[in-house]
């Protein structure tokens, strides 16, 4: 799969290097249990400059059919709408994702989210900052010129650079030490308040407040978070 703002090769829809520019804008982690025999479910959605991420019910209908609670990561510009809705019962969030290259839609679905206007601010903030960041990084890899706008994710990431492209426009180094900055920045940032969380959890776990499964747990969350 290719990035879908620098067009490398990625895992996912954003690669890791990529990844390393977000900053986290909002956040969010509740329990939600479906009905009155349910299983109670953890979940968590986090929206950056870059993507809308988490643990949460997904289906490939806007009916909640099927559903499963799963992780999630996407593009943030992929994100079509954000509607008011009811999943199992209870109030909901859905946001609906598009995604042009790969010619999918999926619903995520936020059930009982305690602070939905929050939410919906916080992806159309958020989207205008990945608009302006994924330009930046296109500009950078000779993908866009300088001083223009965000194509569609799905014709920035999945069309080939062919002979017939104009030359791109070097890239002034002062942009380029700049985006770098932010990164290592964002890096070490990142990194410390990783760290410091995972001593948190392990002192938790030696001091017996946690059992082993509890902290293996809530590492695993840290991870996708970070």
């Amino acid at each position: 799969m290719k990035c879908l703002i620098c067009g490398g090769e990625s895992a996912g829809e954003v690669c890791n290097q990529c990844i390393r520019l977000e900053k986290i804008m909002f956040q969010k982690e509740w329990s939600f249990k479906a009905g009155l025999i349910g299983k109670a479910e953890d979940l968590r959605v986090a929206v950056s400059n870059l993507r809308i991420s988490g643990r949460l019910p997904m289906s490939d209908n806007p009916k909640a059919l099927n559903t499963r609670v799963d992780n999630v990561s996407h593009y943030l510009l992929n994100v079509k709408s954000v509607d008011e809705t009811t999943y199992s019962g209870k109030k909901a969030i859905m946001v609906t994702i598009e995604n042009p290259a790969t010619k999918f839609t999926r619903y995520l679905y936020l059930p009982n989210l305690d602070d939905m206007a929050g939410l919906k601010a916080a992806i159309n903030d958020a989207k205008t900052k990945a608009e302006t960041l994924t330009d930046r990084i296109r500009q950078q890899k000779g993908l866009a010129p300088a001083g223009g706008s965000s194509a569609p994710a799905a014709s920035a990431a999945s069309a080939p650079v062919t002979t017939s492209a104009p030359v791109s426009i070097p890239t002034p180094v002062e942009k380029v030490e700049d985006v770098s900055t932010v990164a290592l920045s964002g890096m070490a940032e990142d990194l410390s308040e990783f760290e410091t969380k995972i001593k948190k959890l392990k002192v938790l776990r030696d001091n017996g407040i946690l059992s082993e499964e509890e902290y293996i747990e809530e590492k695993k969350k840290l991870v996708s978070i970070f």
